[in-house]
């Protein structure tokens, strides 16, 4: 791609370009988001590559990335997996999609919710997710199983017994799940195939 030559770093145009890609193929970021992303990045990582690349560059590269790698359809898995978090939080579940990139970044993002929700005075009993790695694993072909981590917060429900409930509604919607009722195995959406994209309305 032409605008790789404006950064003298093979290896961070590279990681760019995966970045967004896989940002897009997930379906949760705007352009905008996407681009702070980037940002950080190479503020992070080639600060002195910083000021080869412009905002406008970077808006470019992702708008262009986004036509041709933007999902397409009418999103079947997705919403089905939405209307089953969309359920567990009436079981006292809080259900977050895309939460951190890494377990302990889910579990922490899903604590902040579960506070504000008690301080609201909600009865929240665990948590469920999955993180952008694991989306990112799915997106790669590393595996087709999407993983969920989950927990609980009090003595009862057991985390057992939240994995239980959460396994009940993924079958509900009809989704072909794996595990082995233990509180420290992920539960396991077999053969799930991506098709989230990003709306305006987000």
């Amino acid at each position: 791609m032409e605008w790789k030559n404006k950064i003298k770093n093979e290896r961070c145009a590279d990681e760019l370009e995966e970045m967004i890609i896989n940002y897009i193929k997930a379906g949760f970021w705007s352009n905008d988001k996407i681009l702070q992303e980037c940002e950080q990045h190479i503020k992070d990582f080639y600060r002195n590559e910083y000021d080869n690349i412009t905002k406008n560059d970077l808006l470019e590269i992702i708008e262009a990335l986004r036509k041709e790698f933007q999902n397409t359809g009418n999103q079947e898995n997705f919403l089905k997996l939405e209307f089953v978090f969309h359920s567990l939080m009436k079981h006292g579940i809080v259900a977050l999609h895309y939460a951190g990139y890494t377990q302990s970044d889910g579990f922490a993002d899903c604590n902040e919710v579960a506070e504000w929700l008690d301080e609201k005075g909600e009865n929240i009993v665990g948590c469920c997710f999955y993180t952008e790695q694991d989306v990112e694993h799915i997106l790669n072909g590393d595996r087709t199983l999407l993983y969920i981590s989950f927990g609980n917060y009090f003595e009862k429900p057991t985390a057992e017994e939240v994995g239980h409930i959460i396994v009940n509604e993924l079958k509900s919607m009809g989704f072909c799940v794996e595990w082995n009722e233990t509180a420290d195995t992920k539960i396991a959406i077999k053969n799930f195939k991506w098709d989230k994209y990003y709306t305006d309305s987000e």
